[in-house]
């Protein structure tokens, strides 16, 4: 009797589990756990393969160097200029397309490939970096780790056949999953992944990648301990007027970021026109790279140790000041010669010397109001990183996260937002959107702009739809909008031209009081200033007006002039037709 009942139990537990795991969210949120897991794993690993490499090919320099011997630096273009041999013969023979280790790449995937990473990413890009970086090219290992998170993602959806959209979506969580466990900053994770590579804030996306990032972080911190990425200084904001400095600190990030960007790409265009074989172009990046490690050997890597050193006061100023511009060429060295790394980690030590050297000033000449320049260091790495990937939602989280100070999040703000914007006057894209341009690729908000740009308006709106007299009552336009499964509808005259537009919105005040209700007509009550697309507009005209109140649906008029109503387009028909134009782009 005992056992036939705890038969039965285990039964029905094992039933009603099988359920709940059945529902569609449930298993996403399960397999987005998974990839969270075996990308923490990997991005630990991969940080591991770095310091071996470094250990081997630049450590023994250095310390020899420090101990009195500085003739050893004399070989460290041959370290640099030795990895990038290897990275050479490797992109050779295994990466033919040459596909670089940056955040275009996770761009391309998601907006192009649907998801689709190539199998090779996952073993390829972390040897390929690990040589570029722990041989001492100057490039972060933030990008690369995405890409291997990507693949994660893509690897594990093509076992489950998923379907293009949910495939993005675990390669989304594969990134997502990468920036936590490389920053020790799941909620970072989460922003990055939504606001670089998904382009979609939609709310369905945000479990999946919420558990895949936490479990990066957690799997991170069970292998290395939960360190955070930078020995940060304690920060508080002494004054009122730092706002005002913290302005100016970002007018200044923008201004590196842009010549950050011309550099970088004007360095790459040189590399491509040498006439060099092109298993050699890194060596030789590696090598002139190396010629400046000798002098600035901070500046080699991915400069963790050098903005350690800026943020808590031990590196002079005018070192500071000078290591931004050796920075920047010897990112472009090392990258434009088809090194293997990503833009993420020169742009933080670039940006935190911005910052150290100017709040250094600023201590000289305001002393009793202003807070340490590491300070400024902390906040200018997240000023910069937000011009030159154009994401500064993610910095202003992550350094929050990483800070845990509520004082920092308005001068993060102001530094990022004012950078943005004043590297945006210079610059039209970001580093990786302007890579992609350059091949042909032009993406918008996470959209290949050139398939929305072949999609025209007439081909997607819907021709049936309701509307309204704008001479009809209360009731009459409840009873209208009870049937219909439309949320927007134009007002229109009696000679059909659209006079205004209604939502399900603007009639809710108006259901609350009903003596005002049995006095308005649809007239009343609609919207008189009306965004509205022609059939001819194409799909990222369309996105464009979306965009500039967030609205879901726009009326379509053939002719302005005579304003009457032909289509109605909504926003998520929009996102369809584009998915469908890129399955069969791709297949």
């Amino acid at each position: 009797m005992f056992r036939h009942t705890l038969k039965r139990i285990t039964v029905g537990t094992l039933e009603s589990l099988r359920r709940v795991f059945m529902q569609e969210h449930v298993f996403i949120v399960v397999v987005a756990c998974v990839i969270g897991y075996f990308t923490g794993l990997c991005a630990v690993i991969f940080k591991w393969m770095i310091a071996g490499v470094h250990t081997v090919f630049l450590k023994e320099f250095f310390s020899r160097a420090s101990a009195g011997s500085s003739l050893w630096l004399l070989l460290v273009p041959v370290s640099v200029g030795l990895g990038g041999l290897i990275v050479g013969l490797l992109n050779h023979y295994f990466n033919p397309s040459r596909e670089g280790g940056g955040l275009a790449e996770p761009m391309k995937w998601a907006a192009i490939d649907q998801g689709r990473v190539p199998k090779h990413i996952l073993w390829f890009r972390p040897i390929a970096s690990a040589f570029t970086i722990g041989s001492g090219g100057s490039a972060g290992r933030e990008a690369p780790t995405v890409q291997i998170g990507a693949a994660v993602g893509s690897l594990v959806s093509g076992f489950m056949k998923a379907s293009s959209e949910r495939r993005r979506l675990l390669m989304g969580c594969g990134t997502a999953g990468a920036i936590a466990a490389s920053f020790n900053a799941p909620l970072g994770g989460i922003v990055f992944a939504l606001e670089v590579v998904l382009g979609d804030f939609n709310i369905k996306v945000f479990s999946p990648l919420i558990f895949s990032s936490v479990i990066a972080t957690v799997t991170a911190r069970q292998l290395e301990g939960n360190v955070p990425a930078f020995d940060l200084p304690s920060y508080t904001l002494v004054s009122t007027v730092e706002i005002f400095f913290f302005l100016i600190l970002g007018l200044l990030a923008g201004l590196v970021a842009a010549l950050f960007y011309k550099t970088f790409l004007d360095i790459g265009d040189r590399f491509k026109n040498l006439k060099v074989h092109p298993v050699l172009l890194p060596a030789v990046g590696g090598v002139l790279a190396g010629l400046f490690g000798i002098f600035y050997p901070d500046a080699l890597g991915n400069g963790y140790d050098g903005m350690n050193k800026v943020m808590n006061g031990q590196m002079l100023w005018h070192m500071a000041l000078l290591l931004v511009f050796v920075k920047i060429l010897l990112t472009g060295l090392t990258l434009g010669s088809n090194g293997s790394g990503g833009l993420y980690a020169p742009s933080l030590f670039i940006g935190c010397m911005v910052g150290g050297a100017f709040g250094a000033l600023l201590n000289h000449l305001f002393p009793g109001s202003t807070g340490s320049a590491g300070s400024y260091a902390l906040v200018g790495m997240g000023a910069v990183m937000s011009a030159v990937g154009h994401m500064p939602m993610t910095n202003i989280l992550m350094t929050f996260e990483l800070t845990n100070s509520y004082q920092i999040i308005v001068p993060i703000m102001v530094a990022c937002i004012s950078s943005t914007v004043t590297y945006a006057f210079f610059c039209k894209n970001s580093v990786d959107v302007e890579i992609l341009r350059r091949k042909g690729i032009n993406l918008w908000h996470g959209r290949e702009s050139s398939i929305m740009g072949s999609l025209l308006v007439r081909d997607v709106m819907n021709t049936e739809f309701d509307t309204l007299r704008e001479d009809a009552c209360f009731r009459d336009i409840l009873a209208i909008m009870a049937k219909s499964k439309a949320y927007y509808f134009p007002c229109v005259s009696a000679e059909g031209r659209m006079t205004g537009i209604i939502s399900v919105q603007d009639i809710r005040q108006f259901m609350l009081d009903e003596e005002l209700a049995d006095v308005v007509v649809a007239k009343d009550m609609a919207a008189q200033k009306v965004l509205y697309l022609m059939p001819d507009d194409n799909l990222n005209d369309a996105l464009e007006k979306f965009s500039l109140r967030d609205l879901d649906e726009l009326p379509v008029v053939a002719d302005p002039e005579k304003n009457i109503v032909v289509g109605m387009l909504r926003r998520k028909d929009v996102i369809t037709a584009y998915k469908k134009a890129v399955i069969q782009a791709t297949a």
